[in-house]
């Protein structure tokens, strides 16, 4: 890391595949190695207990999927995923999925903010 006061606040995983509300086997396997790897690599912690899920990991930020193909329409209208309009082509399960992708993104900044000392005023 560079010198000054950079300090690593976490991870995030994305773009993880998602069947039943739950990451797929092979997502799953590399999801339960980074909790360890964070900890020792990263943030010079001792590793957390064997078996310890992201969702219960101190260490990650947030988790993002994949968004049902949001990015393309995104890269289209130049706009972030989380703010299509029907306009752009977000119409049926993609406007759920920006619905989705907001709060993802809300929680995701109120929590980097939370750790990096930062107040959000309120709305």
């Amino acid at each position: 890391m560079p010198a000054g006061a950079m300090r690593a606040i976490g991870y995030i995983v994305m773009q993880h595949a998602v069947r039943l509300d739950r990451p797929v086997k092979a997502c799953g396997r590399w999801m339960r190695r980074i909790p360890a790897v964070y900890a020792t690599a990263v943030a010079g912690e001792a590793a957390p207990l064997t078996g310890t899920a992201i969702e219960r990991d101190p260490n990650c930020l947030a988790t993002l999927k994949h968004y049902r193909g949001l990015m393309p329409l995104a890269q289209e209208a130049r706009k972030p995923m989380f703010a299509l309009k029907s306009a752009d082509g977000a119409i049926g399960g993609h406007a759920t999925a920006v619905q989705d992708c907001y709060r993802d993104f809300q929680a995701l900044a109120e929590t980097v903010a939370e750790r990096a000392g930062i107040e959000i005023p309120p709305p």
